[in-house]
């Protein structure tokens, strides 16, 4: 099978999900093709990307040249070659009057000879809706065959009522030929928004189970507690409330690590050094999926305090957050609508209002003082990511999908 992935950026060190997708594909036999709108920023990426070779299946879109001169110059070299190639959708890509700007600027040509190198795949498998227009429009010119398959998340969804629905989408829902939403509360809002039901399976994140040995782990106990928080630092983590709990749970001795970077870094900083908290918080900055793991092994309390942004959106379930379930260490989160399609306070997880950093300090001080609990539910939360999330399942599972909608068996 031959498979053409289009995301936003890669290889991005948040997209463990994505990328577990593609090396698994990979792994079961399939052509993989990666096109992504840009090549992420991210000085370090995870070990898989080198493993796999991942580099030499990536081609990005954005190599635009910047210099209007350069870019003419090399669109008459190459205009001759692929109009033999593919007449009619390069002649559509100049078409200035259905594209404007796009077309004149000469970057729909050139993203145009890109996808041409996928024409032929059976499925273009695209994460989130942007992606999923994208591809639509390359298939509407002709440049791409195969089916439209689209991934989506929380974050594409929240923020919109059924009468906002940009026409574009609604498109999509009509076109695509199968939509893959993380969880049920997302297929919930697919509908909702218009999406029919019969394109519409629910096919869930994963981790490679393999990776996180529960036998090797610190065990938990009272004392001084281990919490890590592995995020990008922006609204919608919640690490602020993190920070006040902490505060507001003085006697609580322990040790806060955050994994991760992002816009309010400095802000979360500034707000360590005033809450005096400089003894108890590290950042650590963006690390790789192998040193995530060993952080995992050593903590006693993962915390995933996410709340709902200024615009409305939810980050939705952070992969870190399943990782973290099969490493056997207890988490404790918000309870959002995606969120408790995870975690079952008391049995799988804790739960604590969103933005309530009293209750969340309450939280961690029941912790610490009822190992026995802890216990019991790392045990379940463990047994539920090796029977719903486990990777390796979960892409024999997608491979099936990918096979029956090439068949239109779906």
């Amino acid at each position: 099978m031959r498979i053409a992935f289009v995301v936003g950026s890669f290889p991005a060190l948040a997209e463990t999900f994505l990328l577990n997708q593609i090396t698994g594909l990979m792994d079961a036999g399939c052509h993989v093709k990666i096109f992504a709108g840009e090549r992420s920023g991210d000085t370090i990426f995870h070990e898989e990307v080198v493993r796999h070779g991942l580099f030499h299946h990536a081609r990005y879109l954005d190599r635009l040249p910047s210099s209007r001169v350069v870019r003419f110059i090399k669109f008459l070299l190459l205009f001759p070659f692929w109009l033999c190639q593919a007449p009619g959708p390069v002649l559509a890509s100049l078409n200035a009057v259905a594209y404007g700007r796009e077309a004149w600027s000469l970057k729909l040509f050139f993203m145009v000879t890109a996808f041409l190198e996928a024409r032929d795949y059976d499925v273009v498998f695209c994460h989130l809706g942007e992606n999923g227009l994208r591809a639509l429009r390359m298939k509407q010119m002709g440049v791409l065959k195969g089916k439209i398959v689209t991934v989506f998340q929380m974050m594409d969804l929240m923020g919109l009522a059924r009468a906002q629905v940009p026409a574009s989408l609604g498109v999509l829902f009509r076109e695509g030929d199968l939509f893959l939403p993380v969880n049920s509360f997302v297929k919930h809002r697919l509908m909702e928004l218009g999406c029919p039901e019969r394109k519409i399976l629910v096919h869930r994140m994963g981790v490679d189970i393999a990776h996180f040995d529960v036998s090797t782990r610190r065990r938990f106990g009272p004392g001084h507690l281990k919490i890590l928080s592995v995020a990008r630092l922006v609204e919608e983590k919640g690490l602020r409330y993190a920070l006040e709990a902490l505060t507001l749970a003085a006697d609580l001795s322990c040790e806060y690590v955050i994994i991760g970077d992002g816009p309010l870094r400095p802000a979360l900083e500034a707000e360590v050094l005033r809450l005096g908290l400089m003894a108890k918080v590290r950042f650590l900055g963006w690390q790789d999926s192998g040193t995530i793991r060993r952080y995992l092994k050593d903590t006693d309390i993962f915390l995933a305090p996410g709340v709902a942004g200024g615009d409305g959106r939810h980050a939705g379930i952070p992969v870190v957050l399943i990782e973290a379930m099969a490493s056997g260490v207890p988490v404790v989160t918000t309870a959002n609508a995606s969120i408790r399609d995870l975690v079952e306070d008391g049995r799988t997880g804790f739960l604590v209002p969103e933005k309530d950093a009293a209750a969340l300090a309450v939280k961690l001080r029941q912790l610490r003082d009822a190992p026995e609990r802890v216990a019991a539910v790392t045990i379940a939360a463990r047994q539920l990511i090796e029977e719903q999330y486990n990777i390796k399942m979960l892409n024999q599972s997608l491979l099936r999908i990918l096979t029956n909608i090439i068949y239109d068996t779906v």
